[in-house]
């Protein structure tokens, strides 16, 4: 995968969330993904990852990506974000791609009402 099919990989993620098309979403990521904030929960397959993505308590969903880096070499990337659901996040996450899928996606993030701007 390259940069310009990493980016569009992560916006097509992002709209499946807004829809709440929690099955497409899922189809982004590996069937063994290891998928976490290390704090606080971690899944490590597919249909896990789906139903904690449909728990969504009703509220819309919306992400923004901010800074996206992306090695093509390793297949790996880094992307701060921001994400509206329950509560607005802002954060961090690690990302390893596997055959055009996600692999592997760890994420740091912090509950914040303020914008991105004030936030960092």
């Amino acid at each position: 995968m390259n940069r310009n099919e990493f980016e569009l990989l992560l916006t097509s993620l992002a709209e499946a969330w807004s829809r709440k098309d929690y099955d497409s979403a899922a189809k982004f990521f590996a069937e063994d993904i290891r998928y976490g904030d290390p704090l606080r929960y971690s899944f490590s397959n597919r249909m896990q990852l789906q139903k904690f993505f449909e728990a969504d308590e009703g509220y819309d969903q919306k992400t923004v990506w901010h800074t996206i880096i992306f090695d093509e070499s390793i297949q790996t990337a880094a992307a701060e974000y921001t994400y509206e659901g329950t509560y607005r996040y802002h954060g961090v996450v690690l990302i390893r791609l596997k055959d055009n899928k996600i692999w592997r996606w760890r994420e740091y993030q912090h509950i914040d009402d303020s914008d991105w701007q004030t936030f960092v």
